[in-house]
């Protein structure tokens, strides 16, 4: 079944309109109804479209995870039928860097297996044509392991507009709180320390003052955790668990977040 239909069967089955489901998950009534529909084809990341399905299937009472397998199956077909056309903007270029070094990489095997072997290969040659393999492989390999997301942290660089900010914007998540601070001179840069008192399923904290905007995400986030993230003057931070983050700028004192669930909260100079 897919993972559209699932979603709806769900929602009926516990009698919930969109309306009621959007104000739980606070997530944007229209985008459930274009999950349930089988439209993926948003406007959105598609790190934001996997957090938003993990949210609406745990709230249905659906494995997050299989609701997330299902949905990179029905993404990875719709590629597929449409010239690998990406969801959002997001790692677009990186996509394309990858494929363009496996493709690098499978010539250059094809190259080496075209190579003309003697008739009576001496041990020697075989010896060279095994370094040479694993010279390739090991290249691929790397590849593979720079290019691939960081489950932990990523630091992402907004290339086209606004379109990350417009998303953290639209989940409809209330503004927790907005502080200002009057003695910061507004061209320096200040640092932003946070600290985790219970586990934060996703934090992203954009640096508003930095033209274009500079985007820091992390994931799975433990107690205990800690962070210093240097930006300029103003930032605003996504939180799926507003009561476990603690903030504070430069030396100032440690603050805590009003609200529980998922949310935004924001800070600038005066």
């Amino acid at each position: 079944m897919a993972i559209g239909q699932k979603l709806e069967d769900a929602r009926n089955r516990k009698g919930i309109s969109i309306r009621e489901a959007s104000e739980s998950t606070k997530i944007r009534g229209d985008f459930l109804t274009s999950f349930e529909s089988g439209n993926f084809e948003i406007n959105l990341p598609e790190v934001y479209l996997r957090g938003f399905i993990r949210v609406y299937a745990r709230f249905l009472g659906i494995d997050p995870e299989s609701a997330v397998a299902d949905l990179n199956l029905e993404i990875g077909s719709g590629k597929s039928k449409s010239a690998k056309k990406t969801i959002g903007k997001i790692g677009g270029s990186e996509s394309a860097e990858n494929m363009k070094d496996i493709s690098s990489a499978e010539s250059s095997r094809n190259n080496q297996s075209q190579l003309s072997v003697p008739k009576n290969p001496s041990p020697r040659f075989f010896l060279v044509a095994i370094l040479a393999s694993s010279i390739i492989v090991f290249a691929v390999l790397l590849t593979f392991i720079f290019s691939s997301d960081d489950e932990n942290v990523q630091t992402i660089t907004d290339t086209s507009g606004d379109s990350v900010n417009q998303s953290i914007r639209e989940t409809k998540s209330k503004e927790i709180e907005t502080v200002k601070s009057p003695n910061i001179n507004q061209s320096s840069e200040s640092m932003l320390k946070l600290a985790a008192i219970g586990a934060i399923e996703r934090l992203i904290i954009s640096d508003e003052g930095k033209t274009p905007k500079v985007y820091h995400e992390f994931k799975n986030v433990q107690s205990g955790w800690e962070k210093a993230i240097p930006f300029s003057n103003s930032f605003r931070c996504y939180s799926s668990s507003l009561q476990n983050i603690r903030f504070a700028v430069d030396d100032g004192i440690e603050k805590q977040v009003n609200g529980e669930g998922a949310g935004n909260f924001s800070w600038s100079v005066k």
